[in-house]
């Protein structure tokens, strides 16, 4: 049971399905529990009245394959010996040499009675035929002359032995060809007179007798095939058979490459068969592909019957386990799946996210520990990023302040547009990180007294990129990054440094845009004093006329000015030093 346990518990782990719920990892225990016992039970149960028939049926399956090969191994061996007789028979070589038919027929004729041979050829050093013998009443073994064409140079088998060809089991070569009379398998032997080839001998048998006598000995039906999967010859009925069943279905064909190493179910005239493919190997040359057959109904019959039977058993067990666990598990897991969200939440970078769970029980305590978490988190991550901006301020004493409050002032700002409080996260790291590409910008430049030169201007206008390659390390939100790619861009597009314009231009570079603007108006510069906050504005109001910067934005900055010089006035956090005094005029 506890191994049971275990492997439930793995199942479950392995499940990947969107929208899974903790409610249904309570009850998961049981119902993977109950479904591997339904399939345990159902399989054992099936084993049990099936299991003996199937071993029974497997075993006969395979004995048919092996005693199928075991007939062809001996029907080779038939045809090598009359092949040894044939050639080593003193005369036949130089009748062959020769080419006198009738001399030869003295010769092969009664070896190919004596021996039962359907077809027996003997050929010429040129693969011609100068001999053709075909038996045509077996119980008198009485043999015509083979009426088809004589010219065999172009048989593969033929064409080994005269050139010379020869493998591991020595000269002698197999062949599947198509008669008049139909597909027979063929073993060609070479016929010396000393050293010298004078000729060929060629013993046959036709598929459609052969086969009868190998079911006889299998008890089982046999289809002999081409490499493409044609069927060559069959001992399935003719009558009322498609030959389109017999064909193996092309990944049984691709996959053939072992005896018996194949298994196929088909349907096959109103019955089901299984059918199991090899190679039909002839001397370590496969010479086309085979398959032996058996009826299978009876089995799957009662593998279904008992199946479907225990399968619906412990189906309707595994629905009263599921429906039972859903009611138990949805009343106590309603303030979990709230903590389970605001935990995905805030892993997602959403650090204002937290549980709103209510409860006195131990899920309370989680809840509240989390909620703490959460809120040292933030704290954490906000104090670590007003550190770095304030030592990139610190460069320009000018400035210093500059970043925590242009973060501060967006955030008035987006409060006041009705965003939420993730995105004003996303407003205030924006502004505390939006100038960090400064530090890419040399000192003699950023802090220059005078005015820029155009070169130096070109440095300075690029930082917002290179703030961009400094944070692609950090998973920062892409509204951050929005916020510092674009707080110096225009809508009409006449910013920089991507001068892009109002179509790609989102909320928060914009508001960016105003705050940065807004800020370095009301601070002063070493070449110039600040400015009061009513021309700051009034400058702000000019360049959202002129299609510069976006007026809503400009008009919610209007409208916080009163609590923005509030908090500059108690906050001294966001005073950078005593310059910055002018901000806290109302204009």
């Amino acid at each position: 049971m506890r191994i049971l346990i275990k492997l439930s518990d793995w199942l479950w782990g392995a499940i990947r399905l969107p929208g899974r719920q903790i409610r249904w990892r309570i009850i998961a225990r049981y119902v993977v529990l109950t479904i591997i016992l339904a399939v345990a039970g159902t399989y054992l149960a099936t084993r049990i009245v099936t299991g003996s028939l199937e071993e029974r049926f497997d075993s006969h399956l395979g004995e048919t394959a092996r005693v199928m090969a075991d007939s062809v191994v001996r029907r080779e061996r038939q045809h090598l010996e009359l092949i040894r007789s044939v050639a080593f028979t003193q005369g036949v070589g130089a009748a062959t040499e020769a080419g006198d038919r009738d001399e030869l027929a003295t010769f092969v004729g009664p070896l190919a009675a004596n021996a039962g041979a359907e077809l027996v050829e003997v050929l010429d050093a040129d693969g011609r035929r100068i001999l053709g013998l075909r038996l045509s009443d077996p119980s008198k073994f009485l043999y015509e002359e083979l009426e088809e064409a004589g010219d065999r140079s172009a048989w593969t088998s033929v064409r080994a032995i005269l050139e010379g060809e020869s493998d591991s089991l020595g000269d002698k070569f197999a062949q599947i060809i198509e008669t008049t009379a139909g597909y027979a398998l063929y073993t060609a032997g070479p016929i010396y007179d000393g050293d010298r080839l004078v000729g060929i001998v060629l013993v046959g048998s036709l598929l459609e007798s052969f086969l009868p006598i190998a079911k006889t000995a299998a008890l089982g039906d046999i289809t002999i095939y081409d490499f493409d999967g044609s069927p060559l010859a069959s001992t399935f009925p003719d009558g009322d058979s498609e030959e389109a069943d017999l064909v193996p279905a092309a990944a049984v064909l691709a996959e053939i490459g072992a005896p018996y190493a194949i298994r196929e179910r088909k349907s096959l005239f109103g019955r089901d068969f299984d059918l199991l493919y090899g190679e039909l190997t002839v001397r370590d040359q496969v010479v086309g592909v085979y398959s032996v057959a058996l009826p299978s109904s009876f089995i799957t019959g009662a593998t279904v019957g008992t199946t479907l039977r225990m399968g619906l058993l412990f189906g309707i067990a595994t629905a009263a386990v599921l429906i039972s666990g859903l009611f138990l598990a949805r009343t106590i897991t309603r303030p979990l799946l709230k903590l389970v969200k605001a935990a995905q939440t805030l892993s997602s970078g959403d650090l204002t996210a937290r549980s709103e769970v209510d409860s006195a029980d131990e899920l309370g305590t989680l809840a509240t520990t989390f909620d703490y978490m959460a809120d040292r988190i933030q704290r954490q991550h906000l104090s670590t990023i007003k550190a770095l901006t304030s030592a990139i301020d610190a460069r320009d004493p000018y400035t210093l302040g500059h970043s925590i409050r242009v973060g501060q002032l967006a955030v008035e700002i987006g409060s006041g547009m009705g965003l939420a409080e993730s995105e004003l996260q996303h407003l205030e790291i924006g502004g505390y990180l939006h100038d960090i590409g400064k530090i890419g910008v040399r000192d003699n430049v950023l802090l220059k007294p005078g005015a820029l030169t155009s070169e130096e201007r070109a440095l300075v206008e690029e930082h917002p990129r290179i703030g961009l390659d400094i944070v692609s390390a950090v998973e920062l939100a892409p509204e951050v990054l929005e916020f510092i790619a674009g707080h110096h861009e225009k809508l009409n597009g006449g910013g920089y440094p991507y001068k892009i314009g109002a179509e790609l231009l989102t909320l928060y570079p914009r508001i960016g845009a105003v705050s940065d603007i807004f800020d370095a108006l009301t601070t002063d510069r070493p070449y110039r004093a600040a400015f009061p906050t009513g021309d700051a504005v009034d400058m702000l109001r000019r360049m959202a006329v002129d299609g510069e910067l976006d007026s809503a934005v400009v008009a919610e900055l209007e409208r916080a000015l009163p609590r923005w010089a509030e908090r500059l006035r108690t906050d001294t956090s966001l005073k950078g030093f005593e310059l910055t005094t002018r901000q806290a005029e109302v204009a």
